[in-house]
């Protein structure tokens, strides 16, 4: 079993909806987003930036145990280095985690955006029975004297050597100080142990099989503008399927999106007597000619196969998009064909936020709304952006 401090708890609640920071998700499109990027590249998260970091991370925990801050506990001392770390890398083109607030302190450290990859990439040693270590554990066993033999919380010696990361000693480059003396840049044999650590990463929904982030592995991939594009799908093996249908799904979402967008304008005139621009109704016409065809592809009992997890789609996400699907395939345009079921999922998702509600509330939410600056309805990405510069840095490995 695994315990969590109240500190943990708290940075656990804050950041378990990370993926969905910067994304509008009103009637839950986003749990497609999250099923099929969790599938081809697992591990992966919106915050990535650099490979690097899962190095950077266990070094810092390294630091920690062979030169601890006096006073301080070892959670407060790791905050400290983290923050001098973007200090260090900011003379770094782009990437650094915290460069925009700095010299202020990070706000979303290193160890929290990073730990699920450590995790799921087998950088991070497991305790017997409870899977890999948390990050709580583990700054509990770096809290010990210098050379100790790191223990578990029970007081059990830590099984597979006295170190709970599995990554290379720190490269030369680390032991600079100041700030503008790191980089990005994968020294050779880090590039090696990385590759050959991510090209052993299986899919989730078939063990068996490579995930497609293992198969991409030293292949440029930066020209591929979306993760279903062909030089991915010419890479995907046994999940080229999937893969095809997840293009599909991403196109659907587009559609969906742009479709709630309108029928909100709609309420606003129609309903609300407020006078509104015709912004996303007139955005909806290009959206759905652009992806009408791809979305109309989508293997509806596949698609829901897919989205099989340890939870069940929930009915009023599948009901909207089901029959966003149907209303595409029939050629429709007008988006309030479609706005009871879209109502019935924001309502479910959002209760008294919901815009489409036909309440008071639902009045009050829409008054507040910029329909001219709401995003217009664009595809699922599946992360494919922060995939693609975590995989520029293994190019040729």
């Amino acid at each position: 079993m695994t315990y969590l401090s109240p500190d943990a708890m708290r940075e656990a609640r804050k950041f378990m909806n990370s993926d969905q920071k910067g994304i509008r998700d009103e009637i839950g499109f986003l749990i497609v987003h999250q099923r099929y990027a969790d599938r081809f590249f697992p591990g992966t998260s919106v915050l990535h930036t650099r490979l690097r970091y899962v190095l950077f991370v266990p070094w810092l925990y390294r630091d920690e145990h062979l030169k601890p801050a006096k006073g301080q506990r070892a959670q407060e001392s790791v905050k400290r280095r983290e923050y001098l770390l973007t200090g260090r890398l900011i003379n770094e083109p782009g990437g650094v985690i915290g460069s925009r607030n700095y010299p202020s302190p990070v706000e979303q450290r290193p160890s929290q955006v990073y730990w699920g990859a450590l995790q799921r990439w087998g950088l991070v040693r497991e305790q017997e029975g409870s899977g890999p270590l948390s990050r709580y554990q583990v700054e509990r066993m770096v809290a010990g004297k210098p050379g100790a033999l790191l223990k578990d919380d029970e007081g059990t010696p830590l099984g597979g050597g006295s170190w709970p990361f599995v990554v290379p000693e720190p490269a030369d480059d680390w032991y600079g100080e100041g700030e503008g003396t790191l980089s990005f840049d994968l020294t050779r044999s880090e590039r090696k142990f990385l590759a050959k650590r991510l090209r052993s990463l299986t899919s989730p929904r078939n063990p068996g099989a490579r995930s497609i982030f293992s198969l991409l592995v030293g292949h440029d991939v930066s020209s591929s503008r979306t993760a279903w594009g062909p030089q991915v799908r010419d890479l995907a093996e046994t999940e080229r399927p999937a893969l095809e249908r997840s293009g599909h799904a991403a196109a659907l979402a587009a559609i969906g999106r742009g479709v709630y967008a309108a029928q909100v304008e709609t309420l606003c005139e129609e309903l609300d007597c407020s006078k509104r621009s015709d912004t996303q109704r007139a955005a909806l016409t290009g959206i759905v000619q652009r992806w009408k065809s791809q979305a109309a592809r989508l293997d509806w009992p596949a698609f829901l196969d897919d989205m099989r997890d340890r939870t069940e789609l929930a009915p009023v996400v599948s009901v909207a998009l089901h029959d966003t699907l149907a209303w595409v395939r029939a050629g429709h345009t007008d988006p309030m064909r479609l706005e009871r079921v879209y109502r019935d999922a924001e309502e479910a998702r959002k209760g008294r936020r919901a815009r489409l509600s036909r309440s008071q509330f639902g009045v009050d939410q829409r008054a507040d709304w910029d329909n001219d600056h709401h995003p217009q309805g664009a595809p699922l990405h599946y992360r494919w952006d922060r995939v693609q510069m975590l995989l520029q840095d293994l190019v040729g490995a």
